[in-house]
Order: C-alpha cells, then sequence, then structure tokens
C-alpha cells in the first residue's frame, strides 16, 4: 500500500457534506463471536455496532478493512469476502455514506477502542442498544437469528457463510496499475 493520508476534521466535514462517502464495515468473527464498539460521538452515541470507517484516497478495499479494524478494534484481521453493500440513513451517519460490507476472520491482537469507540466486546447475543439498520442487516444475512443469537459458531459455518457472498477477493476485479 502506498502512503495514504486523511482528511483534517475540517476538510472530512467540508468534503462529506456535499459527496457521498465510501466506507467499510466489518462483520468481524473472533474468539467465537461478533466484534462490536460501543460509539462514543453522535450520531447513535451510546449504541453497539459493527467497526467500520471511510476509506483512504489511494487504498484498495482490502487493506482499508484491515487498517480499520487495526484502528477500530486493535486486531489483526483476514478479510474473507463482500456480504453486500448497505447504504445508511442519514440518522445513522453523517452525510451520504455507502459501506462495503466485509465479512472477516480476526486473527490476533488484543481488543480496544479508539477516541471514537472506547467500549469493544465479542458478543454472541446482539445487545440491545445496538444500531438497529446494522442488526436488521446481520438477521438478513444468517449471520444472527430474529432474537439476535449468533448463528455462525464454526469455521464450517463460517465456510458456508463466505460461499454466499458477493465475492472473495480472488474474484474482485481490480484496476490495472
Amino acid at each position: 500500500m502506498g502512503k495514504v493520508k486523511k482528511l483534517s476534521r475540517r476538510q472530512y466535514y467540508k468534503i462529506y457534506s456535499i459527496v457521498p462517502r465510501m466506507t467499510i464495515d466489518l462483520i468481524i468473527f473472533y474468539k467465537g463471536g461478533l466484534v462490536l464498539s460501543k460509539r462514543d460521538i453522535p450520531p447513535c452515541k451510546g449504541m453497539w455496532h459493527l467497526p467500520g470507517g471511510t476509506v483512504l484516497f489511494g487504498e484498495t478495499l482490502f487493506e482499508a478493512a484491515k487498517r480499520i479494524a487495526k484502528e477500530e478494534v486493535g486486531i489483526t484481521i483476514n478479510p474473507l469476502g463482500i456480504a453486500g453493500i448497505k447504504e445508511y440513513s442519514r440518522k445513522t451517519a453523517f452525510g451520504q455514506v455507502v459501506a462495503i460490507v466485509f465479512v472477516a476472520k480476526g486473527i490476533r491482537g488484543k481488543l480496544h477502542g479508539n477516541e471514537y469507540a472506547k467500549e469493544v466486546s465479542i458478543f454472541t447475543k446482539l445487545p440491545m442498544k445496538m444500531i438497529k439498520e446494522q442488526k436488521d442487516m446481520l438477521i438478513s444475512l444468517g449471520i444472527v437469528d430474529a432474537n439476535g443469537v449468533l448463528k455462525i459458531r464454526s469455521d464450517e459455518e463460517l465456510d458456508q457463510l463466505m460461499r454466499n457472498l458477493i465475492t472473495s477477493r480472488d474474484k474482485l476485479w481490480k484496476a490495472s496499475s
């Protein structure tokens, strides 16, 4: 990956108040559960959510997924593939947000949050205070049941899920260098 640069907070709000923002959402399976973080900033302050963040100029999607996992929850991941694309309502995101939703497997690391979401945990049942759009997405993907209980508990079940995804790394079309 070449050198990528984050926007200043001022640039971020100025740009993304007038153009859509491409982000990555991460469905991370780690140590028998799903990794979620609790938002410390609006919108949805105090709600649990999937780790995620903005794709930086110059990053590939898979590079962005790995960087975001490290920055947001402190772990190294193996991005397995893309589960779908999620367009967020303005109630749950700043501006117009389109997220590429990855399924990933946590490889190693100690969970920790950041300034935007200090609390991070592993769940086998989704918490009550979770962003509804994300909970509904996890249900529709068959990752949790209607009660929010994790349905995928083994590598075999995760492999089965992966066979139904939009694409994996080897099927992702890339721009030529």
